[in-house]
């Protein structure tokens, strides 16, 4: 990092109080032949048997205290990290202490589980600033979503989406005209002549009502399970309300700085995530090159890493959470 940079970090860090962080991790991926496994409880990973036993890195984690909201106490102070590689993809595995699963978040004030790791894209030169680069200086984030891994992302369709319902039994709202139905997907089939001199009205099929006849007028069935309801996230192409985008549990994204996250268009990124006894395991996997300039291109022996940690049970979200510093993926 070019010595002005580091300083000015350092003013931030001092002017607003941030704590002592741990010294940055050496994380040496195990060299293995044969397919990478993505269970994060697969022998793979064990700590007492298998190619990765005893591998792991104890990764001090670190408030928040750089930008507002800031969070002093996040309740992840460390993570267990390991890697693999077969000289074809790359894969990380985190594991940490979580009293609680938080995968639902359809009802106000829940918040879901998540962990991120994060690397430059340019992996020549300085490293950017670790607070999710700086402008001109963009890096990829591999964000697992606990919500996403209980929707079973990658695998299942929309059908599979947590919404109100799964949360209140025998909900019922709304009545006929509470509802604007639109094919599920797309913005086919508006009204595109509705009003105009001249022009004949579309019909409800023409303006893309489908077939209603078999509906309750008065039950919602949930509006993120395909039941043909108009869903503006869904139509616009937001991973977010429409799970057939989504590749697996975690979100492929960049940033160049505070406040400037965005999915990428081509999701790249394998993952899963496993709670039992109080604890969270969670891979990510990738292959080591891409053709998305976005991307992280793992051509070298080593990278940059740094790693963040949300518990959904503390309330924690966007800025608050537990984070680290670059540590050195080797691989």
């Amino acid at each position: 990092m070019k010595q002005s940079k580091l300083i000015k970090l350092l003013i931030v860090a001092f002017t607003l109080g941030m704590f002592a962080v741990a010294n940055a991790a050496e994380i040496k991926a195990v060299k293995i032949n044969g397919p990478i496994p993505i269970q994060p409880d697969d022998p793979f990973w064990s700590e007492r048997y298998g190619p990765t036993s005893l591998k792991h890195v104890i990764v001090d984690m670190d408030p928040q205290m750089i930008t507002n909201p800031m969070w002093p106490n996040p309740s992840t102070k460390y993570v267990f990290v390991k890697a693999a590689t077969n000289g074809k993809e790359i894969a990380v595995h985190l594991e940490y202490n979580d009293a609680t699963r938080n995968d639902i978040m359809v009802q106000s004030q829940q918040y879901k589980d998540q962990a991120a790791i994060m690397f430059p894209v340019n992996q020549s030169g300085d490293e950017p600033p670790f607070t999710m680069g700086g402008d001109g200086e963009r890096v990829n984030i591999w964000q697992w979503k606990a919500t996403w891994n209980k929707e079973g992302a990658g695998k299942n369709s929309n059908s599979s989406m947590q919404d109100v319902e799964d949360q209140y039994a025998y909900m019922a709202m709304g009545s006929g005209s509470y509802y604007m139905y639109e094919p599920d997907g797309n913005l086919s089939g508006l009204d595109t002549v509705h009003g105009q001199p001249g022009t004949k009205e579309a019909s409800r099929e023409e303006r893309g009502a489908g077939n209603i006849g078999k509906r309750s007028t008065n039950i919602d069935f949930g509006m993120g399970k395909n039941e043909g309801i108009f869903n503006d996230g869904r139509a616009t192409g937001n991973i977010m309300s429409d799970a057939r985008l989504r590749v697996s549990a975690v979100e492929d994204l960049n940033a160049e700085g505070f406040s400037t996250l965005t999915t990428q268009a081509t999701q790249n990124v394998d993952g899963e995530g496993n709670w039992r006894n109080n604890r969270w395991s969670i891979v990510f996997k990738r292959s080591l090159s891409t053709s998305d300039q976005n991307d992280t291109q793992f051509s070298e022996s080593k990278t940059p890493m740094a790693i963040a940690i949300w518990n959904g049970g503390n309330k924690e979200r966007n800025g608050q959470k537990a984070v680290t510093q670059w540590n050195t993926l080797h691989y």
